[in-house]
């Protein structure tokens, strides 16, 4: 019992889990962008030039720190285990905007080769689950993608 105290009044450090890892933003970000454009087993030339574009101008950076960042990411996303590690944190701390912001680079990510495969759909529906994008923007962001191309 006094372990327990001690643990709830911050004399010790309390354990913590895969999900509190405080992980940098933008890397949760481009690693969900990696991970989409490898959702349809191939790598797409295209998706990889709208992840480096979406990233540089949501990030305000340039090639070398995008290319860093996508390598990353790329190490990152192979690393993982679940959609979590990178949404727990995302959804914690951004706004309602952001996590729409980011429910749209998917979906630009997604149709960046002019084709939005089942299984990027599919990630696409996850990870806005798990955002707490409801179905209705999630769609208005796909047809919103759809129509701007």
């Amino acid at each position: 019992m006094l372990e327990q105290l001690k643990k709830i009044f911050g004399v010790e450090p309390a354990a913590t889990g895969l999900l509190q890892v405080r992980e940098p933003l933008d890397l949760a970000i481009a690693a969900l962008l990696v991970e989409l454009a490898r959702a349809d087993f191939s790598e797409s030339p295209a998706e990889f030039a709208a992840i480096r574009q979406l990233l540089g101008r949501r990030f305000g950076i340039e090639a070398p720190a995008i290319d860093d960042l996508i390598a990353r990411a790329i190490q990152r996303a192979d690393r993982a285990v679940s959609l979590h590690e990178f949404t727990h944190r995302l959804n914690t701390e951004l706004s309602e905007a952001d996590k729409l912001a980011i429910v749209e680079m998917l979906w630009q990510v997604s149709h960046a080769d002019g084709h939005i495969d089942k299984h990027e759909e599919h990630l696409i529906l996850r990870v806005a689950g798990l955002l707490h994008v409801s179905d209705r923007d999630r769609i208005r962001l796909k047809l919103k993608t759809i129509v701007a191309d």
